[in-house]
């Protein structure tokens, strides 16, 4: 009897292990090349980098720096592993899926390199030597219609 009320409190107390010990988020180093993005997770401003930013599993990360391509990553995750001692406890298996400590990021670092976004040379060269012939506003049909002259 004795054994059987110890071993009840053991497994109350080791209720929804991966939500305790290890939670559903981990801290991840960003960095970016050139530095200085914005960093965004799942929509929202977090920081700059480089920057430690605590993500969960299938957080959507998105790096955004002027003159340069969005890049967007999203945070891969492995099963916890912690949760098996969970044992039998379907309580403490509903709390870490609720919790989402069931799944873990794997990744401690992420580095990305910025794609500079330039116009082509043809395009710039057109656009620098065109010139706006014709300029005509409809306020009935809000409208605005331009005539633009591209020199080679």
């Amino acid at each position: 009897m004795k054994k059987l009320i110890v071993l009840s409190v053991a497994i109350l107390t080791l209720s929804s292990c991966a939500s305790i010990f290890t939670g559903s988020k981990r801290n991840v180093l960003f960095e970016s090349n050139p530095s200085g993005a914005k960093v965004y997770v799942n929509g929202f401003e977090k920081g700059v980098t480089p920057a430690q930013i605590k993500v969960k599993a299938d957080d959507r990360i998105d790096f955004r720096l002027d003159g340069f391509k969005e890049r967007v990553v999203v945070m891969d995750s492995n099963f916890n592993l912690v949760s098996i001692l969970n044992g039998l406890s379907i309580i403490g298996w509903g709390v870490d899926a609720l919790t989402g400590s069931l799944k873990r990021v794997d990744t401690k670092y992420v580095k990305v390199d910025m794609e500079n976004q330039s116009k082509s040379v043809a395009v710039e060269n057109y656009l620098d030597n065109g010139e706006i012939k014709k300029v005509s506003i409809n306020t009935d049909k809000k409208l605005i219609e331009t005539v633009i002259v591209l020199n080679n």
